[in-house]
């Protein structure tokens, strides 16, 4: 229930930015303003929130992504999960990803991430298509919310 308030509070912080404004303003200013206010929402939201273009590459995210990565956001971008992350992390992320855009459904998974400091979190997973105005599927759009650690789910062991 929380996890679909968040969802739905994105939303209501997102919808305005994508409407045209009432009051006359240059393209130019309209378009810098809405990226501004999105931007400044995704970074208000404590989740990890991603996406890449069909080939896999990074094309934007919000603050808690950075800090996942230890990278500040422009060294992020243009950068595939094989340039930032270990291999096995790499893989897993791309299989996911891959699943998600041939069934062309939104899919979720749970998984541990790991930030440069050592810290591990718990985090289901939200892939879903990353949808263009013409209605094309541009790539994959992705949210981690931190939830508990079912028993059974150890965290993984440093090696």
């Amino acid at each position: 229930m929380i996890l679909a308030l968040k969802y739905a509070l994105l939303a209501a912080a997102l919808v305005p930015t994508l409407v045209v404004g009432a009051h006359p303003s240059s393209a130019a200013d309209n378009s810098a303003e809405q990226l501004e206010v999105i931007t400044s929402a995704m970074d208000s939201i404590p989740d990890i929130i991603f996406y890449k273009d069909m080939e896999g590459v990074y094309r934007g995210g919000n603050s808690s992504w950075a800090a996942l990565s230890g990278k500040p956001l422009d060294q992020l971008i243009g950068k595939t999960d094989f340039d930032l992350f270990p291999a096995k992390v790499a893989k897993s992320f791309e299989s996911y990803d891959k699943a998600m855009l041939e069934s062309s459904k939104a899919r979720r998974n749970e998984e541990w991430l790991t930030y440069p400091d050592g810290r591990k979190i718990y985090v289901e997973t939200l892939k879903t298509p990353w949808i263009g105005k013409d209605g094309k599927v541009l790539g994959v759009l992705g949210v981690c919310h931190e939830i508990s650690a079912p028993t059974k789910a150890k965290s993984p062991q440093k090696k």
